[in-house]
């Protein structure tokens, strides 16, 4: 064998080898789609922040490597993101932050992991996704419907408390049912305290998010690399908890106290039937439910609970988490 043939044969080698630690090292990559230009900057910047600190706080190494891509809040922004996150080759991707669908069959098809932070989930999405989201579909909808039919308040479920989870009424509406997150306190305070003082910054709901997104990620990749396929690994992240508590069962009721009444501080003047039917729901709902073994009326069982009345009432505060 020549010098040549020799030399070229090393080099080859070395080539080999640097791809082979190459591969070793790469930690893969986690896809984000997070509407970072719409409604709100400083929201999302939030979430990254939070996707960011549970990255760096993850014990395993290589760390993976995060690809945001901007939704805007909008489906087709989000389902072309899907696309190039596919086309990237990422190993699972975070998103559903306020839009919902957007792509969700398309990494289904392609065998990617999804993690959907939307305050709803879908039924029947088993082994295809991991859904964050305590609300069933619709429930909500159909439930101010029937708050609108039996008040006569104007009252709405889709004001922008269903992505951010704040409760906020304006002059439009009488009251606003929104989602509210559960939370494992202890949890919450330790993730709050690294975060304080990783980032100077307070801890928000919107970082909570995103940490916890990331967390679902994070435990899903972890089976990846113990050699799980997809589906057995979204199966199996099925069963961890985050600092919300555990992730809701795919096909699991709408649990009781998932969503929240917020009434606006004053009441327009309502006839005698629909003024005891906000009546019969205060007594039965208020302060988290507190009087519904005495009043098992036809609310009792409804998957909500009132904050805040135009009378002095006993949590007259909208709630944004609700400890566990």
């Amino acid at each position: 064998m020549t010098e040549f043939k020799r030399a070229a044969l090393f080099s080859l080698g070395l080539l080999a080898m640097a791809s082979s630690m190459s591969a070793q090292a790469s930690g893969g990559s986690i896809g984000v789609i997070l509407p970072e230009s719409w409604p709100s900057k400083a929201q999302a910047e939030e979430i990254r922040n939070g996707m960011q600190l549970a990255l760096k706080t993850w014990p395993s190494q290589p760390v993976p490597t995060l690809i945001v891509k901007d939704s805007g809040c909008d489906p087709k922004k989000a389902e072309a993101a899907t696309k190039a996150l596919i086309e990237a080759r990422v190993d699972v991707v975070l998103g559903n932050w306020c839009e919902i669908g957007g792509g969700a069959e398309l990494l289904k098809n392609a065998g990617i992991g999804f993690v959907s932070s939307n305050a709803e989930r879908v039924k029947g999405l088993e082994g295809s996704q991991l859904q964050l989201g305590r609300v069933e579909l619709y429930a909500g909808e159909k439930l101010a419907a029937k708050l609108r039919s039996e008040t006569g308040l104007r009252v709405s479920a889709r004001t922008s408390c269903w992505m951010d989870f704040e409760p906020s009424i304006s002059d439009k509406y009488d009251a606003v049912l929104c989602p509210v997150l559960a939370i494992d306190k202890a949890r919450w305070d330790q993730v709050a305290a690294t975060y304080s003082a990783g980032f100077l910054k307070p801890f928000t709901v919107s970082v909570a998010r995103g940490y916890a997104a990331m967390e679902v990620a994070l435990s899903y990749v972890r089976r990846l690399r113990g050699g799980a396929k997809s589906g057995a690994a979204l199966k199996d992240t099925q069963s961890i908890s985050t600092l919300f508590g555990p992730l809701p069962a795919p096909d699991g009721a709408t649990p009781a106290e998932a969503m929240q009444l917020v009434f606006a501080a004053k009441l327009p003047k309502l006839a005698p039937k629909q003024a005891a039917a906000v009546d019969e729901i205060v007594k039965s709902k208020g302060c988290g439910g507190k009087a519904a073994g005495a009043h098992s009326g036809p609310w009792a069982e409804q998957p909500f609970v009132v904050r805040g009345t135009g009378a002095a009432a006993d949590c007259a505060a909208p709630i944004v988490t609700a400890q566990r």
